[in-house]
């Protein structure tokens, strides 16, 4: 009897350690899943913003401002074409490309490609889906312009884009979420700004 009862006390430890040791596996490796997972996440989710900064820079070429709607930006992309200005002739060492240009050792000659099989060629998704995250929620980025004032007195055009970690997140365990946004001081992966002009620099640069 005491011998079966040993061998049962012993089946119960060993379930107890098992038990345990799985629990300390899962809970070190929950922080790792979570970080790779928001990494990738992050990437996506940048990589899709710096195509909007893109196509933003394009339009103000061509347009002079930034466009605050998504339908006006991918119509733009899917019609119109980019001016490409190609230097004709070799550059001596001793003279700058303007200086060559200048004693018609070379000649400029400018012509037109299509936007999206230009700037646009290594994307792999519909073009009409620039608008969407690539992640989390899938919900829409969100874009707006403005005009501001530098310290010159200048008043400049920009635009902002950004996506919010919530949405960005979304489906990954919410204790982790909540603790990687305790961490930061914004809220949001952005490109651009409105209340400064910055470059169109984004948040995570």
């Amino acid at each position: 009897m005491e011998k079966t009862v040993g061998i049962i006390i012993k089946i119960v430890l060993l379930g107890a350690i098992i038990a345990l040791g799985y629990f300390i596996i899962i809970g070190i490796n929950k922080p790792i899943d979570f970080e790779d997972a928001r990494v990738k996440r992050f990437d996506l989710t940048i990589s899709r913003l710096k195509d909007i900064r893109t196509a933003q820079i394009a339009y103000k070429e061509v347009t002079g401002f930034y466009t605050p709607d998504f339908d006006t930006l991918i119509n733009f992309i899917k019609t119109e074409d980019i001016r490409v200005v190609r230097a004709i002739g070799f550059v001596p060492d001793t003279l700058t490309e303007a200086q060559a240009l200048k004693l018609n050792i070379i000649s400029r000659d400018t012509f037109y490609v299509p936007i999206i099989d230009s700037l646009f060629k290594h994307i792999k998704y519909p073009i009409d889906s620039i608008r969407y995250l690539p992640v989390g929620t899938r919900s829409e980025f969100i874009l707006d312009t403005n005009a501001v004032m530098t310290g010159s007195n200048v008043m400049v055009k920009v635009f902002q884009c950004y996506a919010l970690y919530n949405d960005v997140l979304d489906g990954l365990d919410k204790q982790y979420i909540i603790n990687y946004k305790a961490l930061k001081k914004d809220t949001c992966l952005r490109v651009g700004s409105l209340t400064e002009a910055n470059n169109n620099a984004g948040n995570w640069e």
